[in-house]
């Protein structure tokens, strides 16, 4: 019954983390109403994330609002940038596409710098707001790394683009089931999929990651330049265990002269 109810038990760590991605969710859509706070918003939601990742216990409440406030500037900035230049380039699209008397067809070549662009505006998206909340950095810096990060984590900038669309693509394919997986998206979904991208960018970041064992051991892990994975012993059972002997001996040698100050009295 102890085992089960232990923190460090798998099953028990993992009902924390799904209790955590559910609050997490619920401030993520409270802060993200005014529209203009979803920048501060994803910033928090992944510190969060990448805290639980990193094998940490974040007090989630404290964590989200900390890294709200103090990315709230960069966030809102970053956001409003993206979501500017993100539909001046919808427009240019809609305009080439759908309305032939406006752009004729020997504009037809004007497409792809705008989707070059639209895709630049992408990879900034899914790493400029983790930047933000996991360093310190001016927002030119973060945009720039956001850039070259993408770039060569190629791999994974296509998975978390295939991350993010799956929803999208979920309701295409089953039209009768959109209000089930809209529901779905709001009350968990949000925080879940920044979870799963947190998964990828915290390898991408090079972050380290605490594994504690079911024997209460400790490592960290951490990646090499080249992207291999490296395991450090932080702290064993056998050492608390040799530890938890040798203060045993200390209260046993500290006790004896007391047995004999009392033996001595009853002589």
């Amino acid at each position: 019954m102890h085992e089960t109810f232990n923190s460090n038990n798998p099953a028990m760590r993992f009902l924390a983390n799904m209790f955590n991605v559910f609050w997490v969710n619920i401030l993520f859509l409270f802060t993200c109403i005014p529209i203009v706070t979803i920048g501060p918003s994803l910033c928090a939601l992944y510190k969060v994330c990448l805290k639980i990742i990193s094998g940490d216990d974040p007090q989630v409440y404290q964590t989200y609002f900390h890294e709200f406030k103090d990315s709230f500037k960069k966030g809102t900035i970053l956001w409003l940038l993206i979501l500017a230049l993100g539909a001046m380039f919808g427009v240019e699209l809609y305009f080439i596409y759908f309305r032939p008397d406006v752009y004729n067809s020997n504009f037809a070549f004007l497409q792809y710098p705008v989707w070059i662009m639209i895709f630049v505006l992408v990879q900034i998206f899914l790493y400029g707001f983790a930047l933000l909340a996991t360093f310190e950095n001016t927002l030119k810096k973060t945009i720039i790394n956001a850039v070259l990060l993408s770039i060569k984590n190629f791999a994974i900038t296509v998975f978390l683009i295939a991350v993010w669309l799956f929803t999208p693509l979920l309701i295409n394919t089953f039209p009768d089931w959109t209000y089930a997986i809209l529901g779905l998206e709001l009350f968990y979904n949000l925080a879940l999929r920044v979870l799963i991208c947190s998964f990828f960018l915290h390898k991408a970041f090079g972050l380290k990651k605490i594994k504690v064992f079911r024997d209460g051991s400790v490592q960290e892990l951490s990646y090499d330049e080249d992207g291999n994975e490296k395991t450090e012993t932080i702290s064993d059972s056998d050492d608390r265990n040799a530890e938890d002997d040798s203060n045993e001996d200390e209260d046993s040698d500290e006790e004896a002269p007391e047995d004999t100050e009392d033996h001595d009295e009853a002589d």
